[in-house]
């Protein structure tokens, strides 16, 4: 079995692609729908170095922040 993996642009058009290949009898369609969280793959580690350097925070800190 191939495997065809279509990006489609426009989701108001993926509802008459959808109808199209479900007619198609030699074809499964399997509708995966993507998480986008707005976040890019791409980016660049290094950016993130030294955010915390000027910053005096313990453990303890942290701990009490995350329980209010």
């Amino acid at each position: 079995m191939q495997k065809l993996v279509i990006h489609v642009k426009d989701d108001a058009k993926l509802n008459a692609l959808m109808s199209i290949l479900n007619e198609i009898n030699f074809i499964e369609v399997e509708l995966e729908e993507t998480k986008t969280l707005g976040l890019s793959r791409h980016g660049d580690l290094r950016k993130l170095f030294g955010i915390w350097e000027n910053r005096v925070i313990s453990l303890a800190d942290i701990r009490q922040k995350a329980w209010r």
